[in-house]
């Protein structure tokens, strides 16, 4: 931009240095191309968006748009909720395709997508990723939709867990379910993995195998993993809010070493996004294209754009600190429940958990959950002994309890 003739030379000058100061953090990022150590500030990130959003046709100052159905938006505060990216991302055959009419949301997906990788692969995790423009359990529907065409796949084993959107996510594909029950081994849920390796031996299927729980509930996600690989079963991780603790992301590394497909966790969860984004990672860089092939036509570039703001503003030092300051909440959670569990005659469940607890009550949980839910406090579970979904056990659990959250 030609700033001459509007102010002295030495004026011009020293803000011509400002300037380029702010844009070199810009250009780094995208020569990089990894998640910054130290996190930039939102009007840098605005500032990116907007400008990679001035790519996309519908920004044209002269372009004819005879015949155009798309990216006609109506007003400027509906251009704002997508960060002004109206041609979404992706084309109707490839989630990951760039789009020929959106040039800069295309190269915003790319970044998002290779500023994940670095950003798993500084915690350890060394896969290829991609950012969905879908939650959970829809991003894990993408995964077993590749799974079917792939391996003609007819039926998927699921050891039963109280969440509900893998379940339909199964039913969405078309895939028949072969529920393998828990077991209860002290305050323990469990699915025996040799109950597990029963059910691959009795038909063309795929395991869908869970990490991250609501206490009661534990899997062993790396036997799982070593029974797919004897038996050369495919097997997706539902990995929901994995990414933020190093007992999770150790587990990954071990059961990486053996065979799973793909791995999904949620970007609300992990990285404080609002609800409606994914990541899906794998070493296998082919499945994740056909992953990417499983969604139908384009999608919004909002989810996306969301995933790369907190990559961007978070910073990979920040969210390595935030990581420390959850393993010591759930250190202090775990110390004032067992001091309350003391003053009311209750226990605290022996499960191992590094982001959730739960205490013992001999009163309704439902009706204490509620309560708190009254009082503002609206992260605690309540979940009564016979709730056989809530408590991922088909028989009668022990005791009624509240499991309370230590999130990042």
């Amino acid at each position: 931009m030609d700033f001459s003739n509007f102010i002295p030379k030495h004026m011009e000058k020293r803000g011509k240095i400002v300037l380029e100061e702010n844009l070199s953090i810009l250009n780094k990022i995208l020569k990089q191309r990894s998640i910054p150590d130290e996190g930039i500030k939102e009007e840098l990130i605005e500032l990116l968006l907007y400008n990679l959003s001035l790519m996309d046709t519908d920004k044209d100052p002269k372009a004819i748009r005879i015949g155009e159905r798309e990216a006609r938006v109506y007003t400027k505060l509906q251009e704002r909720s997508v960060f002004y990216f109206n041609h979404g991302v992706g084309r109707s055959g490839n989630l990951i395709d760039p789009q020929p009419k959106a040039p800069g949301a295309s190269i915003m997906y790319k970044l998002t997508n290779q500023l994940l990788e670095s950003f798993l692969k500084k915690l350890g995790l060394k896969v290829n990723a991609i950012a969905t423009p879908v939650a959970t359990g829809m991003s894990i529907a993408l995964c077993l939709s590749a799974l079917r065409r792939i391996y003609r796949v007819e039926e998927i084993v699921y050891p039963f867990a109280a969440h509900k959107s893998p379940i339909k996510a199964i039913s969405l594909v078309g895939l028949r379910m072969r529920l393998v029950e828990t077991k209860l081994y002290g305050d323990v849920v469990k699915a025996p993995v040799e109950d597990i390796e029963r059910a691959i031996k009795k038909g063309n299927s795929a395991v869908l195998s869970t990490l991250t729980f609501f206490p009661p509930r534990e899997e062993d996600v790396v036997e799982i993993a070593k029974i797919c690989e004897e038996y050369n079963v495919p097997h997706i991780i539902n990995a929901a809010y994995a990414i933020q603790n190093n007992y999770y992301i150790d587990k990954l590394k071990k059961a990486l070493k053996y065979r799973v497909d793909a791995i999904v966790s949620s970007t609300d969860k992990n990285l404080f996004t609002p609800i409606g984004g994914g990541i899906i990672y794998t070493k296998d860089q082919k499945f994740l294209r056909e992953i990417s092939l499983s969604y139908p036509g384009r999608a919004s570039a909002n989810p996306i754009a969301n995933t790369l703001i907190s990559l961007l503003a978070i910073g990979f030092k920040k969210y390595r600190e935030l990581m420390k300051e959850q393993k010591e909440s759930k250190k202090l959670l775990e110390e004032l429940l067992e001091e309350l569990a003391k003053k009311i005659n209750e226990r605290v469940l022996d499960v191992k958990n590094p982001i959730a607890s739960a205490i013992t009550t001999k009163k309704d949980p439902v009706d204490v959950a509620g309560k708190l839910y009254n009082l503002r406090v609206t992260g605690p579970r309540g979940v009564r002994r016979g709730d056989k979904f809530g408590t991922s056990y088909l028989g009668v659990y022990p005791y009624n309890y509240i499991g309370v959250n230590a999130s990042i």
